[in-house]
């Protein structure tokens, strides 16, 4: 089948949205699908791109401002009525939160066959910024209203959702899934120092994270990614004496990641808000065999690091309780092993790519076959 997807960024843009449309776009590629997905361009600027050698095209449109985290991606109208009127997909599918994406998919409708499923991922509510809810909410509500079907990656995040609620009934759970092989196994036990993965943003609870530093001597943590609290994190390091414990290394590419998480005792998920859905990088640390130091947090996130399983879980926010989980993965390494090894199981089992993308398909073919 055809299927068109809308994304708001795609790689070497990090992040877990990010992410999931690559393994989504090449697994849809390789069960012998076409694939076209549409994306704001990032610092590489506006191209069109191949996608596993040929077989998919990747549009990046030029985007000149970012506003309030949206891109202004002012070709993607454009883009996508070429996209419906000369491709004709057979599935459309937006991920959202995304509003400039969704105002122009809804001003698009007209031009698709009607034939054509149009689908949304829902992947967080829009919670923190209150203008921004305001303003999206008609947008996010009319576009759930009219689609033909929603999915979340888990069963918490539907029902914890606010803006799903009033279409609870047309919404489908497909949990996210990696691709294990790009993860180079590591040995949690001969390793030291913590790992942390993500945007530096408040929802992440890297303020925490620091509290507990404080708690726990012995312990050293690795900083990757970027955000608008780099400098102020990097401030109260250094004010606080934490400076030859706390190493700063910016956004990585994936090859530099797989050597830091193998050179990791654990990975550190101790995101504190809601905003916090699932956290792809946790299947990430798994598949690398870390164990994982994750919040309790009522979204996805807690679907997918099991307590005493994987690694262990503290309520979100609580500073001894991260700690003592950081004291315990240095105090027992033959833990943080068994944790590791039942980590690459699970993502195996539970979180493949293959698996998400079959469950995807199967999706399609039913929302395809009521129409």
């Amino acid at each position: 089948m055809k299927i068109l997807q809308i994304g708001k960024y795609y790689p070497p843009v990090k992040g877990g949205m990010e992410s999931v449309l690559r393994d989504l776009c090449e697994g849809l590629l390789e069960a012998g699908h076409e694939v076209t997905a549409l994306v704001a361009a990032g610092e590489e600027g506006a191209r069109r791109e191949a996608i596993l050698d040929g077989r998919g095209l990747l549009v990046r449109c030029g985007t000149p401002a970012v506003v309030a985290s949206q891109p202004l991606t002012l070709t993607l109208l454009q883009e996508i009525r070429t996209a419906a009127s000369r491709w004709c997909p057979d599935v459309v599918q937006i991920h959202m939160p995304n509003p400039l994406a969704a105002a122009c998919l809804l001003a698009s409708r007209s031009c698709f066959p009607e034939s054509t499923a149009l689908t949304v991922w829902h992947h967080a509510d829009v919670s923190r910024q209150r203008i921004g809810r305001l303003l999206v909410r008609p947008l996010s509500r009319r576009l759930l209203k009219v689609c033909d079907g929603v999915c979340v990656s888990s069963e918490e995040l539907r029902k914890t959702s606010a803006e799903l609620a009033p279409v609870n009934g047309k919404v489908r759970v497909i949990p996210f899934g990696i691709e294990p092989d790009r993860w180079t196994p590591g040995d949690p036990a001969a390793a030291e120092r913590f790992l942390f993965v993500g945007r530096l943003v408040y929802y992440k609870g890297l303020d925490i994270l620091l509290d507990a530093l404080h708690l726990t001597p012995r312990a050293s943590v690795r900083i990757v990614g970027a955000g608008p609290l780099g400098s102020a994190l990097e401030n109260r390091v250094a004010a606080e004496g934490l400076a030859d414990r706390v190493e700063f290394l910016g956004e990585c590419d994936d090859t530099r990641l797989r050597v830091l998480m193998a050179d990791s005792r654990a990975l550190i998920f101790p995101s504190s808000h809601d905003s916090e859905t699932f956290g792809v990088v946790q299947l990430e640390a798994m598949s690398a065999g870390l164990p994982v130091i994750s919040t309790r947090l009522a979204t996805g996130v807690v679907s997918v690091n099991k307590h005493e399983e994987t690694g262990l879980v503290v309520p979100p926010g609580d500073v001894p309780a991260l700690a003592a989980a950081m004291t315990r993965c240095l105090d027992d390494p033959l833990s943080a092993v068994t944790w590791g090894e039942a980590g690459r199981r699970r993502v195996q089992d539970a979180h493949h790519r293959d698996e998400m993308v079959a469950n995807l398909l199967d999706w399609y073919r039913s929302l395809l076959a009521r129409s």
